[in-house]
This record gives structure tokens, sequence and C-alpha cells, in this order.
């Protein structure tokens, strides 16, 4: 099968499109024939060396935590995959190749309502967005949410969700996300460049920090007594954690049952994907220098997606 592979840590140089075996698959796994598979921040820093504490890897490594594609094979003890169902899941890597073995736990149906290139944009950040809310955050309806970097992929999410919940959602990005995040419903837009949340955003009962450093730090100020902040960028350098909050760094882990859920609120039409671009497997390597080019003011593309298409 072809693969991209890194036989080092390095970046988009060091991605090769070349030959690799197909997998096997254990009794309780699943093999995936890949139709498509998305660019995501943290393959992109665990391939430049960043994560190698935290996330070592073990060349070659094939980048990529998405997928969506049909099931191939199945394992003896799988019963609720058959083959040539269509399916998508986030996984714990290796998803930049034409096939796939993962536990059949981590696989759903894909949403019916989308295409395998728009299936393929979720699962990552859609699931890093349910986890921060709900697992993590302990949202509730009627309770008050603030979202910081509401227009980027897992905030996008995030403000749908929590929408969905009958949250009231505080949203905080550039200047030009504003129409987008309207679109999205969300009840209060900040410009994150132009206005101080910490003075439009009171009594709050979560915060979703997407940013860090000192929006993470200025965030507990927001936050009601025994309220939460949960955050995807690890501890902010600065002023301890005041001790009427609590503070939830989180990685996000895979989960069909929580995909499930996911999906249908896509086929309900509650909840929107975003694609900003979509490159070949071949094409990885400028897919990645695109990524990498993307800033919040970068006017090419503001917000989305950038996927791999490898089966056309």
């Amino acid at each position: 099968m072809k693969a991209i592979r890194l036989h080092s840590y390095n970046g988009p140089e060091g991605l090769f499109y070349e030959e690799a075996p197909i997998p096997t698959i254990n009794p309780d796994q699943v093999l995936v024939r890949i139709y498509a598979t998305s660019v995501n921040h943290l393959e992109v820093a665990i391939a430049q060396g960043n994560m190698q504490e935290s996330m070592p890897v073990k060349f070659p490594w094939i980048p990529g935590f998405d997928l969506a594609g049909v099931v191939e094979k199945t394992g003896e003890n799988v019963q609720d995959f058959t083959p040539g169902q269509e399916v998508y899941a986030k996984t714990t890597g290796g998803t930049y190749t034409e096939y796939i073995a993962l536990s059949a736990s981590d696989l759903a149906p894909r949403p019916s309502t989308l295409s395998f290139v728009e299936s393929a944009s979720v699962p990552h950040v859609g699931l890093t967005a349910w986890q921060a809310l709900y697992e993590h955050g302990q949202l509730k309806s009627g309770q008050k949410v603030l979202i910081h970097g509401a227009a980027g992929s897992v905030g996008s999410f995030a403000v749908q969700f929590a929408k969905n919940s009958g949250a009231f959602v505080y949203a905080t990005a550039n200047a030009h996300d504003r129409n987008f995040l309207a679109h999205l419903h969300a009840d209060e837009f900040i410009d994150y460049k132009n206005e101080d949340f910490t003075t439009i955003v009171r009594d709050a009962d979560l915060v979703i920090d997407l940013v860090g450093g000192k929006t993470q730090l200025q965030s507990y100020h927001v936050l009601k007594e025994n309220g939460r902040l949960v955050t995807t960028t690890g501890p902010a350098k600065g002023a301890d954690k005041p001790a009427h909050v609590t503070f939830i760094p989180m990685v996000v882990h895979p989960d069909g049952n929580a995909l499930r859920t996911i999906a249908t609120l896509i086929e309900q039409g509650k909840v929107i994907c975003d694609i900003a671009e979509v490159y070949s497997l071949e094409q990885t390597k400028q897919a990645w220098a695109t990524f990498l080019h993307q800033t919040p003011e970068s006017q090419k593309f503001t917000h989305g997606k950038i996927i791999l298409d490898i089966h056309p």
C-alpha cells in the first residue's frame, strides 16, 4: 500500500510517499481502507520533534489521526461492523495511508449526509471539542461558556456543540471571523485584538482554552466560583491558579460512541463542518506547507480543515 512516512523528526521536507506493508488485524480489530484523512496540529508538532517527551514515535512513522473510509475486514470478535460499511474514526496515529488496523471501539458509522472528504474533517477536532465540553467541562444547559480560538477547527465545533446543549456562548476570534461565528450562532463575539474579554465576560461556568499563554491566565478572572477551565495547551507560565476554579489540561482520545452522537447531530443539520482545501496523498508536503503558513491574520484561509483525499 502507499503511505506517507517520516524517517526522522522533520517538517514537510521529511515526508516521503512510499510503499508500506498492509497491517494485519487481531480478533478485536477492524481493517479499514482509508478514503480521506485530514491535517491536524498534533501530527505536525510530533513530526517537527516538539513532543518527543510526551509522544515519542518509532520511525518510520505514518502521521495522521483522522479517517473516513470503508471496512475491509473484521476480526472474529467484532460484531458491530461488517465489510463494506462506511465509517469514520479518530485514531492514535497512522492515517496518512491506504489501510489501517484499529480497535472496533474507536469506529463509528460516518455521517450519511457528508462525503468521505467532509467526514474526515470531523473526528479529531470534533472529539477534542466534545470531550472538552462534556467529559472535562461538564457543560449543562443554561450555563455560560467562553471559547477562545472559536473560529479554529476545534473551536468551531465547540461553539456548535455548546449551542446545541442550550449554553450561552462567548466566542473570541479575529475580527474577520465575526460573520462565520454568527453563522454558527455564537451569542457574543469578542474581537481578541481590539476587545478585552475580561471586561465583557462575567461569572462564566466554563472556559475552553485553545490558545494558552496570557489568555489562559486572564481567563481565571471571568470564571464563577467552582468554574472550570479546560485547556488543550497545557498550563501557562505565570500566576498561580486561583483556588476557586478547577484547571483541567486535556488530551483527546478515540471514542466511537461519541462519534456516533456527533454523526447524528450532523445528520440532523445541527452541526456543520468546515473545509479549507483538499489535496491528494501525494501532495502531503504541499498540504503541510499550506497548513504551516496559516495564521489568524491569513487572508487565504481564515478557518477550516485541510484534507488529504486518498481514494478519489
